[in-house]
């Protein structure tokens, strides 16, 4: 069994895309069908997956550039500003010591990312998005973690919404 506490290591990180066909006038399609990022799947160190969905697809954009190492663009968001600003990083890396995805809200459908800080034997924890605790971490190249009671919950979520496809049928 267990424990309520534990914490599982993130060793991969990949976005989650939707595929959209035809002319949507919210998206650019090319050759009938597009990509839309739309969250992110965790890799866990026990090989298990956590998913988190309806993640800005610009924070998505940002941790793509790092991952493969391409240069900021000409025209940057506030996260590739950040992912490519040295001061910013060098900042990060000194006081971020880890992230961990630790609570969910029933009422909101939401995750909430504790943000570990730690400067000169003070200690401070902030409540953060996933998603933009997630990019810190990877900006910094710092720890991610996820619990394993969320992991659990994630997998029961999904049950339920595999139930409800079953008996009401697919939106697709």
């Amino acid at each position: 069994m267990t424990g309520l506490n534990e914490l599982h290591q993130v060793v991969d990180i990949a976005p989650i895309y939707q595929v959209i066909y035809g002319d949507d006038e919210n998206y650019i399609v090319l050759g009938g069908k597009s990509k839309y990022p739309i969250g992110l799947r965790l890799y866990l160190e026990n090989g298990e997956i956590f998913e988190m969905y309806y993640v800005p697809p610009e924070v998505i954009e940002a941790l793509e550039m790092l991952r493969r190492g391409d240069p900021p663009p000409r025209r940057q968001s506030l996260f590739s500003l950040l992912a490519f600003h040295d001061d910013f990083r060098d900042m990060i890396e000194r006081s971020l010591d880890r992230i961990v995805i630790d609570e969910y809200d029933e009422v909101t459908g939401v995750y909430t990312a504790t943000a570990h800080f730690e400067s000169d034997g003070l200690h401070v924890s902030i409540k953060m998005i996933p998603s933009h605790a997630v990019f810190l971490a990877l900006v910094a190249d710092k720890p991610i973690y996820v619990s394993q009671e969320l992991i659990d919950l994630s997998r029961e979520l999904e049950d339920e919404e595999d139930d409800d496809e079953e008996e009401f049928g697919s939106p697709y």
